[in-house]
């Protein structure tokens, strides 16, 4: 039986963060624009199927890079969290800071 190779804490969480910054860097960039009336978001985005920016929930928008399959579970639960605050409390009570707070929780 053989053991386990030991990495240590430090060094499996720079691999991480490094694994995340290369995978950032391949995805094309989002800009969002902040204006007297409102935002606006824009993507580069080839794909007329596949979607960067979308909307989770009264004025709150989802904009995301990297790989469509990664991001698109993250909207997800991004508007089923959104829903459930809203229809449970009141629309009022959906904000962006608890959007997330559960981003947060759920990506550990």
């Amino acid at each position: 039986m053989s053991l386990p190779f030991y990495v240590a804490p430090e060094q499996q969480m720079k691999d991480r963060a490094d694994f995340a910054r290369k995978g950032i860097a391949r995805g094309r960039s989002v800009v969002a624009l902040r204006f007297r009336d409102g935002i606006v978001m824009v993507a580069e985005n080839p794909s007329g199927t596949l979607h960067k920016i979308s909307e989770i929930y009264d004025r709150i928008a989802f904009a995301a890079v990297g790989r469509y399959n990664e991001f698109e579970n993250l909207r997800i639960a991004g508007i089923r969290y959104a829903d459930l605050r809203g229809y449970s409390y009141d629309r009022r009570d959906v904000n962006a800071t608890g959007l997330v707070n559960a981003y947060a929780q759920q990506l550990g």
